[in-house]
This record gives structure tokens, sequence and C-alpha cells, in this order.
């Protein structure tokens, strides 16, 4: 492993983040250029930083994406783009948010925020992005209406998301208030 440059840092790697764009590149739908070592996201510890890095230091707990390479026992990258996790947040729960949360966040305040009262469709409502969107909108006082693809997964969504209802192509859940 290489040692960290001028503003990287070598991050050892606890729990990687995978995502659909991981198995396309894995299975050849999106081009990648060899060597190839998989993986964009992660989350680990600091293990040692390079010259000019002042934002973290050694031991630090720490996510990150859009990073090839998640896959290895560790990386090195930039320091800008490490994310500082708290304590109380695991390793798994800092390798899984940076991609959906990155895409949840753009969609519900950057592409269309909705405001107290819209209705909001989100398809999907089961998955990363998805929940994430569904507990978004509600923050924001939407009303959101979910689909999800089976009946588990309405149950499912219907224990972890505070939505008014969740519909699968075959039925629909009994509306419930955001909380």
């Amino acid at each position: 492993m290489k040692a960290p440059a001028r503003g990287e840092v070598l991050v050892r790697l606890a729990v990687a983040g995978v995502n659909f764009v991981d198995i396309y590149m894995r299975r050849g739908l999106k081009a990648v250029e060899l060597p190839f070592t998989p993986g964009l996201e992660g989350a680990g510890v600091v293990e040692a930083v390079g010259p000019g890095v002042s934002n973290v230091r050694p031991g630090d707990r720490v996510a990150y994406a859009q990073q090839q390479g998640a896959y290895a026992e560790a990386t090195v990258v930039p320091a800008d783009s490490l994310i500082p996790l708290p304590e109380n947040m695991s390793f798994e729960e800092g390798a899984a948010f940076p991609l959906q949360g990155m895409t949840a966040h753009y969609l519900i305040h950057e592409y269309r925020k909705p405001s107290e009262g819209d209705v909001v469709l989100i398809h999907a409502a089961a998955g990363g992005v998805g929940l994430l969107l569904v507990q978004g909108a509600c923050h924001l006082g939407a009303r959101v209406i979910g689909t999800v693809s089976t009946e588990e997964r309405q149950k499912w969504s219907a224990r972890q998301a505070p939505t008014t209802s969740f519909s699968t192509p075959n039925r629909t859940s009994p509306k419930r208030p955001c909380v």
C-alpha cells in the first residue's frame, strides 16, 4: 500500500458499501479502467495522513464516497472527501449512507423540494434512496405515497417509515400520518 501523498489519507477499511453501480462494474455494464478494485464508498479508521492534512488524524472514524477501491483492506483517499463518523454510528451505517444519502438529499433539496401539504409519490420506497426520500418528504410536511414491490416490503416499510401509505401491485396499506 502506498503512503498517502499531500492532501491524502490512508483509511483502514472496516466496511465497504455495496451499490448497484458496483454490480454494473463487476458485470461489465459500466466501463472501468484496469487494473480495477471495486467499491465506491466505505467506512473505517484513519491510519495515516499525508502532508498538509489537518482535518483528520490517525484513529479518527470516517466514511467516504466516490473513491474507487473501497473493497480493499485499506485505501488512500483525498482528505477533503472524508465524512467524520460520530461514535454512535456504526461502520455499517457509515458505509451505507454516503451515495444513497447524497442522492436523496439532492433530489429533495435541489431538484424538487416539497412543501407543507404537497403530495409526493416515491417509487421503490423500501430501498435505500426511497426510504430516505420518504423520511425527508415527511419531515418537510408532505403527504407521501410510496410504492414497493412486495407485501413483505410493504409491511417492513410501514414499520420503518412514517409515511401516509405504501402500495404494492396488489394492495395498499392503511393510511398513517407522517410523524
